[in-house]
């Protein structure tokens, strides 16, 4: 339990919000909480940046994105391989077969490209567990943005 004032109560955040401040909120220091309602959070330091997948046709496909240096970016598909694709798809909760999609399969991002030539052996928990060498030092373009699909489902003819 903590002690001091009690600023916030009535938190709903979705996951997306940059900040506490952007989540739905009673007003700072409105609140009817005791210190034993305290509440906390723990985070993993192997988890590495947040991920996310933009533009696909449901929420387990897209462009991938991560979050470093305040701002959401792209990867580049350098040796982007279905390894890397399952990290991505692990750290996001899914578990079925990952599949790689490269050459901005779910279109091109914007803003930063934050990571290139990702190397997952598979079995990592998340992206920041992966060698990568030179966090954003690379030759890409959008159009060489990388993407996935989580529990992909080959089609039979």
């Amino acid at each position: 339990q903590g002690s001091g004032p009690i600023l916030l109560d009535e938190v709903e955040c979705s996951g997306n919000e940059l900040s506490l401040d952007q989540c739905k909120k009673s007003d700072w220091g409105q609140q009817n909480c005791d210190h034993i309602e305290d509440a906390g959070a723990s985070c993993d330091p192997f988890t590495g940046p947040p991920v996310r997948l933009v533009d696909g046709e449901s929420t387990k496909e897209g462009r991938v994105e991560v979050f470093l240096n305040g701002q959401w970016g792209s990867i580049c598909d350098d040796g982007w391989t279905d390894r890397d694709a399952a990290v991505v798809c692990r750290q996001l909760g899914f578990s079925g077969t990952a599949k790689a999609r490269a050459m901005a399969y779910f279109g091109e991002g914007h803003g930063p490209i934050h990571l290139d030539n990702v190397e997952c052996s598979g079995t990592e928990h998340s992206l920041g567990q992966c060698v990568r060498p030179d966090t954003g030092i690379h030759s890409c373009w959008h159009s060489e943005d990388a993407g996935v699909i989580c529990d992909y489902v080959e089609e039979k003819a």
